[in-house]
C-alpha cells in the first residue's frame, strides 16, 4: 500500500495511506516511518497528522523503499517468498455463488501447528467476486492479534481478487470491500496473498470450495474447530 507525507508535531513523518490519500487507521491508530526507506513502523493517533498545503504526492512502496513491496500483477505468486516454518499458519479461502448474482456463501479453512479451523457462512445474495473477496476477509479476521508476528499463507483461486488486491488492478466495484481487505493486511506483516489452482485437488482449497458451496445449500454460518 502507499505512502503520503504529513506533518507530525513539527516533523514530517511518512503514513500508510489507502489509494484516496487518507491514513490507514486500525482503533484509532495509523501507521508511520520517520523518513523514506525506512522499515521500522510506529503508531499513532490519526487526529496527529496534519496535511500540508499544497498537499505532499502518494508515494508507492516502490518509490518509497523499504518493508516488503506488493506482488506485481504479472507475478502472483504461487509459491510463497517466505518458506513455512513451524509455526506458519495456512489458510485457504473460496467463495460460492449460485448464479451471479445470487445466493453465495464463503469458506475458510484455517491449518494452525495445533488445530483446524473450518468456516463456513452464508452472505445473502451477492457475486462471485464479493463471495471471493469476502472469504479472504474472514479469513484475515479469524486471525488472533497474538500471532500477527507469524508468518501466515493465506491461498485464493480468485486471480481477480489478487490482482485488485496486492497486483495493482483498478477496481470499479466492491470498492469498499477491497479497502476493508487493506486496511487488515498491515496488521500481520508477514501474510502472503498467494494463488492456487482452483479444483486441482489442492488440500485446503477443497476444504474451502466444500464449506462454501455448503454455506450456499444451507444458508447457514457455521464455525468448528479441531485439533490436529
Amino acid at each position: 500500500m502507499p505512502w503520503k507525507a504529513f506533518d507530525f508535531r513539527g516533523d514530517k513523518v511518512w503514513a500508510r495511506v489507502l489509494d484516496t490519500g487518507k491514513p490507514i487507521v486500525r482503533n484509532g491508530l495509523a501507521e508511520i516511518r520517520y523518513k523514506l526507506g525506512a522499515n521500522k513502523s510506529y503508531k499513532t493517533a490519526r487526529e496527529n497528522l496534519e496535511e500540508f498545503e499544497p498537499e505532499e504526492e502518494i508515494l508507492s512502496d516502490e518509490a518509497f523503499g523499504g518493508g516488503p513491496l506488493p506482488t506485481p500483477a504479472t507475478q502472483i505468486r504461487e509459491t510463497p517468498a517466505q518458506a513455512p516454518d513451524a509455526t506458519t499458519i495456512v489458510i485457504h479461502t473460496d467463495g460460492a455463488c449460485s448464479g451471479n448474482p445470487g445466493p453465495a456463501g464463503v469458506g475458510v479453512h484455517i491449518l494452525r501447528p495445533d488445530r483446524i479451523t473450518e468456516y463456513s457462512e452464508f452472505i445473502g445474495d451477492g457475486t462471485n467476486n464479493v463471495a471471493e473477496l469476502t472469504a479472504i476477509l474472514r479469513g484475515i479476521e479469524l486471525l488472533d492479534a497474538s500471532e500477527a508476528d507469524r508468518i501466515i499463507h493465506l491461498y485464493t483461486d480468485s486471480g481477480w481478487s489478487l490482482g485488485v488486491l496486492v497486483g495493482g488492478w483498478k477496481a470499479k466495484k466492491n470498492v469498499a470491500l477491497i479497502e476493508k481487505i487493506k486496511v487488515r493486511l498491515p496488521e500481520f506483516p508477514k501474510l502472503e496473498l498467494l494463488k492456487v489452482r482452483g479444483h486441482s485437488g489442492a488440500s485446503g482449497n477443497e476444504e474451502a470450495d466444500e464449506l462454501a458451496v455448503r454455506a450456499v445449500r444451507r444458508e447457514e454460518t457455521s464455525k468448528r474447530e479441531r485439533t490436529r
